[in-house]
């Protein structure tokens, strides 16, 4: 049942959704059950993360500078989705602000997903670009209301 649960956890994930439901499963079976005590750090900024995490149940807290920046994430959410596809560091350090279950998906699985599904790799491809094009007109949005940096006394603005 558990691996059940798992994967309906990955399909809610918008990284994992094009993932058909022999594919989720053989990521889950090949994912790792990662628990946490509040406080306990599970990755610091810096480190190479060599998968993501996605946390079934607790809090975590992803913490930029000095614990002065920080982003609470909760169950459900998946910390690092970058860190599936290639080798990436950590931008945050993790840390757990009440017991914490979590999955932790290597990118070593979700390789042998792709290499056991090739027909996902286009589709998984798609998707990517997809929803990284919806990221770009968001941004373009934020960037059309925000106010315009002042120019620098003496810098010219190219007329």
């Amino acid at each position: 049942m558990a691996l059940l649960d798992d994967v309906k956890l990955f399909y809610m994930q918008p990284a994992l959704r094009v993932f058909h439901d022999e594919a989720l499963r053989l990521l889950a079976f090949s994912s790792e059950e990662v628990t946490a005590q509040t406080g306990e750090v599970l990755f610091r900024k810096g480190d190479k993360a060599s998968g993501a995490y996605l946390i079934r149940h607790g809090q975590l807290s992803l913490v930029t500078t000095d614990t002065t920046e920080t982003q609470e994430l909760f169950s459900g959410d998946l910390v690092d989705e970058s860190a599936l596809l290639a080798e990436v560091r950590y931008r945050a350090t993790g840390i757990a602000r009440a017991p914490t279950n979590l999955i932790f998906i290597p990118r070593l699985a979700v390789q042998r997903v792709l290499q056991e599904f090739p027909d996902l790799v286009d589709t998984w491809e798609d998707d990517i670009v997809r929803r990284l094009h919806d990221v770009k007109a968001t941004l373009e949005k934020v960037m059309k209301i925000l106010p315009k940096p002042e120019q620098k006394v003496g810098q010219s603005d190219g007329h």
